[in-house]
């Protein structure tokens, strides 16, 4: 009778190891919830989406790098490096999907209308356009445009700025980056719907709020 009580101990203390390792082995769950990273700029939009079939999601550039840098050219031979304007001068970064749709073009048509404006604060304007140079260089004959416009076929920039078929669509999204002189990001929208845009007077008064609260 000893030797099963003892044969019993054994077996019951094996069990009990056998549970503690498999609760050792198993995932921790932490319902603690992960802290939401503030946004590195003001959006211009309430919140920064990308609009999909499925639904809404949150923006993956929330992990995009303070500023690709690119050194490209125009479509008049000047070379664009973005390097060498951020942190000199507030910059407004444009992308624009095509040059012939009627909301792109109206877009582009008001910057034009008040570049001055731009100029009066400092601020460089660069426009990148996801079309053929040629289509690009018309589209600039035609509004008459006086800041510097980068083709991008390819859509090279407009993949490594993380605008680009993000509706599964082959097209780069509406998209604007707003930089003040020191290089700081301090605006973006990118559209959740073609019509999405910030207006030109919100751009202006970005930049000029930067500028007057010495964050320019």
């Amino acid at each position: 009778m000893g030797v099963n009580i003892r044969t019993l101990s054994i077996i019951v203390i094996l069990i009990a190891l056998f549970a503690i390792a498999a609760c050792s082995s198993s995932p921790i769950f932490d319902s603690t919830p992960s802290p939401v990273p503030s946004p590195a700029a003001e959006d211009l939009s309430a919140t920064v989406e990308i609009s999909s079939e499925s639904g809404t999601v949150p923006s993956d550039t929330e992990s995009l790098p303070i500023a690709p840098v690119f050194s490209v050219s125009t479509i008049d031979g000047e070379n664009i490096r973005l390097e060498d304007l951020l942190g000199v001068t507030p910059v407004y970064l444009l992308f624009v999907p095509t040059t012939t749709d009627d909301l792109d073009i109206s877009q582009i048509r008001l910057i034009q209308s008040q570049i001055s404006e731009f100029d009066d604060l400092g601020a460089e304007v660069v426009v990148v356009v996801s079309d053929q140079p040629t289509r690009v260089i018309e589209m600039r004959d035609q509004l008459v445009l006086d800041f510097p416009l980068i083709a991008d076929p390819l859509n090279v920039v407009a993949s490594d700025w993380q605008v680009f078929d993000l509706d599964n669509d082959g097209m780069a999204s509406p998209a604007s980056f707003v930089f003040d002189a020191h290089g700081a990001l301090i605006a973006r929208l990118i559209a959740t719907e073609p019509g999405n845009r910030p207006t030109v007077a919100e751009v202006l008064s970005v930049i000029k709020e930067s500028l007057s609260s010495g964050a320019a």
